[in-house]
Parts: structure tokens; sequence; C-alpha cells
């Protein structure tokens, strides 16, 4: 069975992109496009792996993820911000949150899906 990723990102572009290489590796990708989206699919939906964008309107990926964290049947689920934000503030700031790793954008594919496989 494929293991399923929920790609959380505000940018079309980006999203498309992440979808592209998450399929072609044989990934199952769900999609949202804000942080809102993401919690409703989750629980719609359990994925196994939720990469999620940092700056998104509405609830931050920040807000995301300690959602995430505080819920008993999700607080397990790897979480990887992919974001802009690469500075070391953002990133502590991820690290808080309850994130497992913290990818500045752009990444490139190869190391995304090395990431991926090891959280899977």
């Amino acid at each position: 069975m494929k293991k399923k990723i929920l790609a959380v990102e505000d940018d079309a572009t980006a999203l498309g992109a992440l979808r592209q290489i998450l399929s072609e590796a044989g990934y199952e990708v769900l999609t949202a496009r804000s942080g809102e989206e993401a919690l409703a699919s989750m629980e719609a939906e359990r994925p196994d792996l939720v990469l999620l964008d940092v700056a998104m309107p509405g609830l931050s990926g920040y807000d995301v993820c300690r959602r995430i964290r505080s819920n008993p049947g999700t607080k397990d689920l790897p979480v990887i911000f992919l974001s802009a934000r690469a500075e070391e503030n953002a990133r502590a700031e991820g690290q808080a949150a309850g994130s497992d790793l913290y990818l500045g954008k752009p990444v490139l594919a190869s190391r995304l899906l090395t990431m991926v496989e090891l959280f899977l």
C-alpha cells in the first residue's frame, strides 16, 4: 500500500511541484492550501507524514503543527516544515512547535525524498 503524504502549501506552483515529486516517487499525495484545510484533511484521511509550509494565511504552519502534536490521534505523525524562512529563530520556532525536521526552500527533490524516506 502506498504511503500517504499530506503536502500543505498555499502557493499553487510549489504545491504542484511537491505533488509531482512525491507522486513520481510512488507516494499517494494529499494536498491542502491552508492550515484549516490541512487539519480537516487529516480528520478525513490520515496521512503517514505531513510536509508543512510555515507562512500561510489563517493558521500558520507552527499553529498546525502544535494542533497535530496536541491531538492524541496525530501526536506521533512525522511533520517536516518546508519554508523560505531559513533563519535560525524560524527553525527554533519550528522545533518548539513540535516539528521533526525544518528544511529551507528551495529544497532539492533528492534531499526532500531522502528526508521523507527517513521519517517513514
